[in-house]
């Protein structure tokens, strides 16, 4: 059955509560899922939930840091990465501290966003954005839903892609992630447009701030007793280039490779196979997970046979490799 080994719940920014996602894994022919929150771990109830499961679907725990770059490259003051984790220990009293850091910082860093979204000329408020997420930790995803809420946001939208169509014409950077940005669904588009790092216009998007560099955010992972990849690194390239990511699993500063996540376009094929080809080079464990936040990106990847098939054993490759502690998770690799 079809695995997918980094899924975000509403303890972050996904739509769906652990119950609900387990739930669409069944009837979406998904028979492992693992549980990766932004900096945030499960809460008693969502553990005793868990534990209390008898559902087929076997699942584990992980976690996504957000992180900054190895300090060679700037470290976290010169912007932000995600670190996946798997087989996260959520009683770690190092996880369990960064999750409250990264928490209270979430909120300050929303506030900025949404009064930069207003200046553009958007209509949000803070409170659309604390509604769509039902509580305190609000991410883009939630942000970009607040602005989708109201039909006046998308004459905004319209004319920032006429801008960078227009852009496009004379700029082979902004023609390249213009075509990314077409292959996407049109409720996709603003994060290219204007809420990530690199996007088209600057100054809206605000980075993490609070976030350790990227050995730090390793050793936090490890230390809680899981292993570590960077998550989505297509998404990154601009920032650790491919001869970089090589060195830092040369030197076993990570740990796995993440070689598909998110939706799948012609950018995921394309640097997928790149890390499929490195991943199989250094010997190292490869990892597909759908990076869902509601059930639409599970329905996308189950749809998706061919990226699919090759989920399937993933989990029991990893335990077989690294031997993780088996205490938060109903997966027996027997």
């Amino acid at each position: 059955m079809y695995e997918s080994l980094h899924n975000h719940t509403t303890a972050s920014d996904g739509t769906q509560t652990y119950a609900e996602v387990l739930a669409a894994a069944k009837r979406l022919g998904f028979g492992t899922i693992a549980f990766t929150d932004h900096d945030m771990l499960p809460s008693q109830s969502d553990l005793d939930y868990l534990k209390s499961y008898d559902g087929p679907v076997k699942w584990l725990l992980g976690c996504e840091i957000s992180s900054g770059l190895p300090k060679e490259l700037g470290g976290s003051k010169a912007g932000t990465i995600h670190i996946l984790g798997l087989f996260t220990d959520p009683t770690n009293r190092a996880l369990i501290e960064h999750s409250r850091k990264a928490l209270s910082a979430r909120t300050e860093r929303m506030e900025r966003m949404v009064g930069n979204l207003r200046n553009l000329g958007f209509k949000i408020t803070v409170d659309d954005c604390l509604r769509v997420s039902g509580g305190d930790n609000v991410g883009r995803p939630h942000i970009v839903q607040a602005l989708n809420a109201y039909p006046e946001n998308a004459t905004v939208i319209d004319r920032i892609k006429g801008e960078m169509e227009t852009a496009a014409k004379t700029s082979p950077d902004i023609a390249m992630d213009y075509m990314y940005m077409l292959d996407r669904h049109p409720s996709d588009y603003p994060y290219r447009l204007f809420l990530s790092d690199d996007s088209f216009i600057s100054g809206i998007y605000v980075d993490y701030l609070y976030s350790i560099d990227l050995d730090d955010s390793v050793k936090l992972i490890r230390e809680a007793g899981g292993r570590a990849a960077i998550a989505h690194w297509w998404t990154y390239m601009r920032k650790i280039d491919a001869a970089a990511l090589e060195g830092l699993l040369s030197d076993k500063r990570l740990d796995f490779v993440e070689v598909c996540s998110g939706m799948v376009d012609s950018r995921v094929e394309r640097y997928g196979r790149d890390l499929s080809q490195l991943a199989e080079r250094l010997g190292l464990v490869q990892t597909i997970g759908i990076d869902g936040h509601n059930e639409s990106d599970m329905g996308h990847y189950a749809n998706n046979r061919q990226v699919m098939s090759r989920t399937e054993g993933q989990t029991a490759r990893y335990i077989e490799v690294f031997k993780p502690d088996l205490a938060w998770t109903n997966f027996d690799p027997k």
